[in-house]
Parts: structure tokens; sequence; C-alpha cells
């Protein structure tokens, strides 16, 4: 058994296997298996489990996940560059995997190597993040979060805080990502459909990233100052970055509301303190885990729906206490 756990371009993080053995299928399998799990072959590429802590605990869960399956698995890290991943995508098809699950960086860079997997029968599904529309007639499935029902939530929940009215700005992940697609124009639709006294004075994006999401808060308080009331960003990660550039604006915690997608451990804590007024629950141990069991019912053969949804909930100063401190 080799067992590597440093993520690093185009590197393998794991690969696990236990001695064949005739196996009972799971209860969560539906069906038969094909082979015993000892002997099937899962790839995995995840975006990038170095930007934030949602992605590194989805990668070691797809790591510990498959362990405790018996599974053999490649977990690899493309660090957000989709030629990386592309040639990921090839090498595991190469390798003629018995599934592949993609956590896509493009929503269309990867289309022709998906499409090459699939034509060579081997199953592709997609976790956390949609592909582009042409690519979709060539994988199985996808699983992980509905972005447009997280983003919808989270304008809910900032009109709340400001009841109904005031200006915001909004921090986005990287352009051109569907997940930041959905998370900007569903808030937006939602946001000028229930609270059109509410205006946005300016979007940046952060890129997912909690150090750029403060430099832009930063410039944003610069440009605007009191005028801000509230503040939009992506996910959590960028959440912090935003307390972090109130904080040393001087602000007190509830003197501007802000709101996110997905809530990070440090995320409850500052919610708890008064600075995050809305967050979603959206867990990415969840995510990792319904991803592989997927792989693994395609990998035999088994149906699957065209969309399978991770558990979401709206999380406020009101209701925090009744979720546990994320671990990520």
């Amino acid at each position: 058994m080799k067992n590597i756990t440093k993520l690093a371009v185009g590197a393998i993080v794991m690969m696990l296997a236990v001695p064949a053995a005739a196996q009972d299928a799971p209860d969560w399998l539906g069906g038969e298996l094909q082979k015993p799990l000892s002997e099937t072959r899962i790839g995995v590429t995840v975006l990038y489990p170095g930007s934030n802590s949602y992605q590194a605990k989805y990668a070691e869960t797809a790591v510990s996940y498959a362990a405790e399956l018996g599974i053999d698995a490649t977990v690899m890290d493309p660090q957000g560059d989709p030629a990386t991943q592309f040639d990921q995508i090839q090498d595991m098809a190469s390798q003629n995997m018995d599934a592949i699950v993609v956590w896509p960086t493009s929503q269309n860079a990867l289309i022709p190597a998906i499409r090459d997997a699939s034509r060579a029968g081997i199953p592709v599904i997609t976790s956390n993040s949609p592909i582009g529309e042409a690519g979709r007639r060539y994988i199985q499935g996808h699983t992980g979060p509905d972005d447009c029902a997280l983003a919808s939530q989270a304008a809910d929940m900032l009109g709340a805080a400001l009841e109904g009215e005031g200006n915001i700005v909004v921090v986005e992940g990287t352009p051109g990502y569907s997940v930041s697609i959905l998370r900007g124009n569903c808030f937006l639709d939602r946001l000028a459909d229930e609270y059109p006294n509410i205006n946005v004075l300016d979007s940046q994006t952060a890129e997912w990233n909690r150090e750029k999401a403060q430099t832009v808060t930063e410039t944003f308080l610069t440009k605007y100052g009191d005028d801000i009331d509230g503040v939009y960003a992506f996910d959590d990660g960028m959440a912090l970055g935003v307390v972090s550039a109130l904080q040393g604006a001087g602000k007190s915690a509830g003197d501007v509301k802000v709101v996110s997608c997905n809530q990070f451990g440090e995320g409850w804590d500052a919610m708890k303190e008064g600075w995050i007024s809305g967050s979603g629950k959206q867990s990415p141990i969840d995510d990792a885990i319904l991803a592989i069991q997927t792989a693994v019912k395609v990998a035999n053969g088994i149906e699957i729906p065209a969309l399978q949804e991770i558990e979401r909930a709206q999380i406020t100063p009101a209701n925090v206490d009744e979720f546990e401190r994320p671990t990520w």
C-alpha cells in the first residue's frame, strides 16, 4: 500500500488498495457490485486544495473515505490550473480507471478531455462545480451544493439584516468559474426581485482568497467609506478577509452587515462575535463522500440522477448555536 499525503501539482495524493476479496455491497450502493471494492479504481482531481479550508477538507475526506471503503483511489491537485487538470484527466483515462471524479477548474476548457474519457467508456462525474453545458452530455451526473439556492438565501439574509434597504459591495470568486457565475447572478436576481431598495455600489473579484478579499474590501472602504452598509462575499474564507478589513478600519461588529454562502469554522466564531450576519451550511465532508459514492455507483453500472445535492441551510446569529462549529 502506498500512502503519499503531500498535495502537489500533478502528484498523486494517495493510492490505497486492500487484498482482493469478496465483499458485500454497501447499503447506499443501490445494486450489486460488479467487482470487489478492493479492485475498483477511482481517479479524483480536486480544484485547488491549497486555496482554502473547504477544498482542503474535501481532498482530505476523499482520501480518508476511499481508505475506509478499501477502494484504490488516486486524488490529485491541479492547483487551480485548467491545463494541469486537463492532463490529469487524460492520464487517469489512459490508466483505464473505473470512474473519474472532476471538480472542474474551468467550465469549458476541460470538455475535450472529459469527452475523450467518456468516449473511451470511462464514466465521469463532476463534483461541486458544474461543467459547461456543452460538456454535460459526456458526464454521468453532478454532485454538490446548489449554488444558486445558496446565493439566493444569502440575498435573503442580507436583505433581512439591512431591513430591506442600504448600500452594499460584493466580493466575488474567480471570474468565469461556474460557481462564481451562479453565486453572483442568483444573488443579484434575488436582490432585484425582493429588495429593490438595496443598491450595489461595487463588485470586485478576490478569487476565493482571504487575503485578496481583505485588500478588495480595504479599497472599497477607501472609496465608499461609511456609505457601505453591507457586504456579500461568495464564501466564508473571503468573508473573513472582509471582517479583517472592517476591523482594520476601526469598525465595530455589526456596523457593516456581512453575509456569505458556506460557513467555515472561523466564520462560525465571527458570527458568534457579531461580525457575520448570515452564512450557509455546506459541508466539504458531505460533498466529498457523495462524490466518491457516486463514482463507485457509476463504476458498477448503477444509474444515478443527473444532479444530486448536499444539504444546505441558512445560518444566522439567531440559530448559529443549533449548528456544530465546522472543522474546516
